[in-house]
């Protein structure tokens, strides 16, 4: 059986699977082709850059700088090579050795510190107080102090975790925020504006108000509605960062909500009118032609299966009751399998090639695959690699 594409496992498992065995390497090989010589027991992989059959476990591993290589009886091992001077291994771990460090390793000012530990504090510290403004710890517990900074930003943009602002920066950004809950920024031009207003400088709360109808980010908007700003610095573009008031309502347009007429009948039926709304009572008196939208009355399974109403509707489930119907006079199955042969002819006389054929295992139901060939208009052929057990699969013959 050949597949002529390739075969996507989906993640799953090819079990009892055996890989291509022969005495000697395929011929005309792609590029990651593999199979299992049998002369050799090993199996080979292709590698079209250089024409070769490599086999699985082949490559070569080699001790770079400060490893030594070593194999025994197939098994790799690279060790850390150290002079036991300096360093040395000892239970699995590389560490420096006792008296391993001399003083030449170490340059004037190699080891320092920022921290001040007991009876460490030097002159050269203390000089450093000067230019600290604050000295202390802002994270949880006890610790080694350090400088901490101190901000006069009344936006408190600059604000950290790691540091302090002032008295008055901290009252100047309340101050701001308290005025600015609820305060009217000025109109709005629903028409002309294509984003919401505002900027990086907008509080939750600011608001305005329309003052010319039209449609802006898909929010439709009348004279006198407001805007409310629903969060600091709210997107120009984001409808969610916003609260829309309707103080306002004017005939209904498809771009303006708005209140609207009922239509007629008569207009109904007509179809052409742009401004009034449909009731359930006069869109029940619409009816469906071939020429004007409307309701349709559904056909019976009688009047689907004989095909002559034109005035009626089909449902799906009276097409598939009536597709359902033909499509068994166009099937054909029946079962394979004696545990000798391994061909079997299916004759199906449904007097054409354009037939699908598929097997399925007659336990479990699972779909199985097998070579399947169109000798006649009336016959396919079904051939198997081994002689399949009796009656073990399920053909199934539809007409196309």
């Amino acid at each position: 059986m050949k597949f002529l594409s390739n075969v996507d496992m989906d993640k799953n498992q090819l079990l009892q699977v055996v890989i291509h065995s022969a005495a000697v390497a395929p011929g005309s090989p792609v590029d990651g082709q593999i199979y299992y010589n049998t002369g050799t027991n090993l199996y080979y992989y292709y590698r079209v850059t250089d024409t070769t059959w490599i086999p699985f476990g082949g490559g070569n591993v080699v001790g770079g700088a400060g490893l030594a290589e070593s194999t025994v009886a197939g098994v790799t091992t690279l060790s850390v090579n150290v002079d036991g001077v300096g360093l040395e291994i000892n239970a699995d771990i590389v560490r420096l050795k006792d008296l391993g460090v001399v003083t030449a390793k170490l340059a004037d000012n190699a080891v320092t510190t920022i921290k001040v530990t007991d009876k460490n504090i030097t002159f050269a510290k203390i000089q450093d107080i000067p230019t600290m403004t604050l000295i202390g710890r802002v994270a949880a517990g006890s610790g080694v102090a350090s400088a901490i900074a101190i901000i006069d930003d009344n936006t408190m943009a600059s604000a950290l975790s790691t540091n302090l602002a002032t008295a008055g920066s901290i009252k100047a950004y309340v101050d701001s925020r308290i005025s600015a809950i609820g305060s009217l920024q000025g109109a709005f031009n629903a028409t002309t504006s294509t984003q919401f207003p505002g900027g990086a400088t907008t509080f939750k709360g600011y608001y305005w108000y329309v003052t010319v109808a039209g449609t802006v980010q898909g929010v439709t908007m009348n004279v006198g509605d407001v805007l409310i700003a629903n969060k600091d610095n709210p997107s120009l573009t984001v409808a969610s960062d916003w609260i829309f008031l309707e103080s306002n309502r004017d005939q209904a347009t498809t771009t303006v909500l708005g209140v609207v007429a009922l239509a007629t009948a008569a207009e109904v039926q007509t179809g052409t009118d742009a401004n009034k709304v449909v009731t359930p009572s006069t869109l029940s008196q619409r009816t469906a032609t071939e020429t004007r939208t409307g309701l349709i009355e559904i056909a019976t399974q009688a009047e689907t299966n004989t095909g002559t109403d034109d005035t009626r509707a089909v449902t799906p489930l009276k097409l598939k009751t009536l597709l359902d119907a033909q499509l068994v006079a166009s099937g054909f199955a029946t079962n394979v399998g004696d545990a000798t042969a391994l061909t079997y002819t299916i004759t199906h006389n449904f007097n054409t090639k354009d037939v699908g054929v598929e097997l399925f295992d007659a336990t479990t139901g699972a779909t199985v695959y097998a070579d399947v060939t169109r000798p006649t208009v009336n016959t396919c052929a079904i051939a198997f690699a081994k002689a399949p057990a009796l009656n073990a699969y399920r053909v199934i013959v539809k007409k196309n």
